[in-house]
């Protein structure tokens, strides 16, 4: 009987789920702080987002000065739409964040599940992972804590420098001051990769100014700044 009970009750859950989806819902609202507004793609109308509302699919999420909202998708993965922030959705699948910061808990997917979240600076490519946009203009960055994220240029090839060549260059640079311009033209910039895409491992954090992009090593910073994010959902 308790068998029963069990598979009764998957079946169901089951069910409420493919309901959703095929009614648009992407997620549902857990915590709003603050101001935050949901506005349908294409519209000029904004309304108060609230706890326990569905967000559908078209619809674009916007937090104000002090503000913020926690969302857990469809799959159980966790969203948190920090302050002076925007983010849409397009689909199950995609998602495009315009502006401000977003904390990414990503449930493990296969691939052809995957998610992608575009951004002004590249499209990012999810399986399952916890990382941070900061979109930014003038300070954009990624910090993945765990799993692997795909990043892809949306513009010109990338001019990436990997982190070792950060710490080789630092390392020269307090041993060597008066070289300063001469390593710094013909060595560090020898070793920057040219690439329109590449992967991010984690414990690392990815910078972008333009189309240069420099990776740095984890710090105590980055282990804070997510345990405020990871606090926030619980």
């Amino acid at each position: 009987m308790k068998l029963f009970f069990t598979f009764a009750f998957c079946a169901m859950a089951t069910l409420v789920y493919a309901s959703d989806v095929a009614k648009g819902v992407v997620g549902k609202v857990i915590k709003v702080e603050g101001s935050v507004k949901v506005t349908q793609i294409g519209s000029i109308k904004k309304n108060t987002l609230t706890v326990d509302q569905n967000i559908h699919k078209d619809e674009l999420i916007s937090t104000a000065t002090s503000s913020s909202v926690v969302i857990k998708l469809n799959d159980a993965s966790d969203l948190v739409v920090d302050e002076k922030s925007s983010l849409s959705f397009h689909s199950e699948q995609e998602m495009e964040q315009t502006e401000g910061k977003v904390y990414y808990k990503i449930t493990s997917r296969q691939a052809k599940n995957a998610l992608k979240v575009k951004t002004p600076f590249s499209i990012i490519g999810i399986k399952g992972t916890e990382f941070i946009v900061d979109a930014d203009k003038e300070d954009a960055s990624i910090k993945l804590k765990e799993g692997l994220l795909g990043i892809e240029s949306i513009k010109e090839e990338f001019e990436l420098y990997r982190k070792k060549v950060q710490a080789d260059y630092e390392k020269f640079l307090s041993s060597q001051t008066d070289a300063f311009e001469e390593f710094k033209n013909a060595q560090v910039k020898g070793f920057a990769q040219k690439t329109k895409a590449f992967d991010l491992h984690k414990q690392n954090t990815l910078s972008f100014d333009g189309n240069t992009v420099s990776e740095k090593a984890w710090s105590a910073e980055d282990d804070a700044e997510f345990s405020r994010f990871e606090n926030m959902i619980r």
